[in-house]
């Protein structure tokens, strides 16, 4: 790592599916060109995802990324041994990592949202229903990556059978048992009292006290990115044309909008990102 110094150091936050990685075929080969600036001027690079530890492990090799990362919307932040040069609080210790644990454990999550199909009498398929088999015809995953989405630690995807009407009935009764409801592009998803902004917000206070001055930058397409993106210095969005701007958003600082989604998108972003803001 780094000595501390007086310009602040940028730090890139980034979503993966939709994002970096193409939502179909999870290739982030077109933003290659913006990864490789990356890794030279040394910037961390922050994975931040739905995914679990285990599908994280995975881009995070094929990206040569060894920075610190949050796994399923914020349940957990992975922080690679020796990477900051100061003791912090964590819950859990890893062989790899120290493990900052904000999410609810996934056995509670299943319980309740079992309670909820039994409740509501709606059709619900979480990933704890779905066979490896199942989940790479639906994901278009491989058998190993199936396997590795289906280790959860903090948050249940899910779909529902039924439309509106049922995703709202759904939705109101993740809140009555005091869980939260977030939608990730393509699943919806029960979780606890955990998101990507808090995750976002203990990352940046680390790497404040490991470089005195940071910049932060984040990168996501879905409204489980919310959090993250208005936790950071200068939040960029990647949306569809006809798309409607989450009201949240529209009131964020130095908010950067792009249309499209994906790798090809998150390379002009990013590549703008470094033309403007490292000499």
């Amino acid at each position: 790592m780094q000595s501390m110094t007086t310009t602040p150091k940028l730090v890139i936050i980034t979503d993966l599916d939709g994002t970096l990685l193409d939502r179909k075929t999870y290739s982030f080969s077109p933003a290659e060109p913006a990864l490789n600036l990356i890794r030279i001027k040394g910037i961390p690079l922050v994975l931040s995802s739905s995914k679990t530890r285990y599908e994280i492990e995975i881009y995070r090799k094929r990206l040569e990324n060894d920075h610190p990362f949050v796994s399923e919307n914020g349940g957990g932040v992975f922080i690679p041994k020796n990477y900051f040069s100061f003791p912090f609080p964590y819950d859990r210790e890893l062989d790899e990592y120290f493990v900052l644990e904000l999410g609810t454990f996934y056995p509670r999550i299943i319980e309740v949202l079992e309670s909820i199909k039994r409740e509501a009498g709606i059709k619900i398929k979480g990933f704890s229903d779905l066979t490896k088999e199942e989940l790479t015809s639906l994901c278009g995953l491989s058998l190993k990556e199936a396997e590795f989405a289906k280790k959860r630690e903090y948050d249940e995807p899910f779909i529902v059978e039924g439309g509106e009407t049922e995703i709202e009935i759904i939705k109101r009764k993740i809140k009555e048992k005091e869980m939260n409801y977030v939608w990730g592009g393509t699943f919806h998803h029960i979780l606890g009292n955990n998101d990507k902004g808090k995750a976002v917000e203990i990352l940046k206070e680390l790497y404040e006290n490991q470089f005195f001055s940071i910049f932060t930058v984040g990168i996501g397409d879905s409204l489980n990115d919310l959090p993250m993106l208005l936790a950071v210095d200068h939040p960029i969005f990647l949306k569809e044309k006809e798309e409607l701007l989450p009201k949240v958003l529209s009131s964020a600082p130095k908010l950067t909008l792009l249309e499209g989604r994906g790798p090809q998108v998150w390379n002009e972003a990013v590549s703008k990102v470094l033309t403007e803001l490292i000499p």
